[in-house]
């Protein structure tokens, strides 16, 4: 995420702030500009008090400096939440149009406005794991993990990194997701997640937030082994559209069976 932030800061980030900053000043410090020879009383005394904590709090905050861990938090959701929700309306979108067996929708199981509650509710869900995944980008950033620049490894490791992400994180979310077909957990919190016995591409992301900590290998591996700035990206992006994928593949055998 630091590359993001190291590409995105000087492209867009920085006058984004900028603007931000002077339309919160123009608004706190004129206005403050305004009351000064109007009030004179107690009350207009703590206001003018007030709005000129504001002013020096909008004028001298170190929030808009790239590397305030406040604005990168800011910085690292509002990306995320972006590329998540674009990729997952592209994503569903394609696949809703390509792959799904149309005919589905007349199974008496599937919902009347199923489509629409598995958008609004991966929508939700998606905006929560965001919030969630803010400060473990934050530790990637400030070192605790161990990312990389990329080309600082061998070119063996640059490619061997992939395949032993696949290893850890697919064995890892394997075990975890074992693990919320107990009974007691199933019924608890994944039971949400097979809700839909017959989902559509836009279902990706319609589970319970709690059985989130499935997904975590995808982002402790970064924390065990050595992981470079770039396949942190790729990895990002393409675990993201793995879960449309994964669907689809289950769709397309079900679809040849309907048929």
């Amino acid at each position: 995420m630091d590359l993001v932030l190291k590409v995105l800061d000087p492209i867009v980030l920085d006058s984004a702030y900028e603007r931000v900053k002077s339309s919160l000043q123009s608004r706190a410090c004129e206005q403050f500009d305004d009351q000064v020879d109007i009030f004179s009383s107690s009350v207009g005394n703590i206001t003018l008090a007030t709005n000129t904590r504001l002013c020096d709090l909008v004028s001298h905050s170190k929030i808009w400096e790239s590397n305030d861990v406040r604005r990168q938090s800011i910085s690292i959701f509002i990306f995320t939440l972006v590329s998540s929700f674009s990729l997952y309306l592209i994503l569903g979108r394609i696949c809703y149009r390509t792959n799904f067996d149309t005919r589905w929708r007349t199974e008496p199981k599937f919902h009347k406005y199923q489509v629409r509650e598995e958008i609004t509710q991966s929508l939700t869900t998606l905006f929560w794991l965001n919030v969630f995944t803010v400060p473990i980008f934050l530790g990637q950033i400030y070192g605790y993990a161990r990312i990389y620049a990329f080309g600082e490894a061998s070119l063996i490791y640059e490619t061997l990194q992939y395949p032993l992400f696949i290893l850890f994180s697919d064995a890892g979310m394997y075990w975890l997701h074992r693990m919320f077909h107990v009974p007691v957990l199933f019924r608890w919190m994944h039971k949400h997640h097979h809700y839909y016995v017959v989902p559509t591409p836009f279902a990706a992301y319609a589970f319970h937030l709690i059985p989130y900590i499935i997904s975590l290998p995808i982002y402790a591996f970064s924390y065990i082994l050595p992981m470079s700035n770039v396949a942190q990206l790729v990895v990002f992006i393409w675990t993201f559209a793995w879960t449309f994928f994964v669907r689809e593949c289950l769709l397309f055998c079900s679809s040849l069976c309907f048929r």
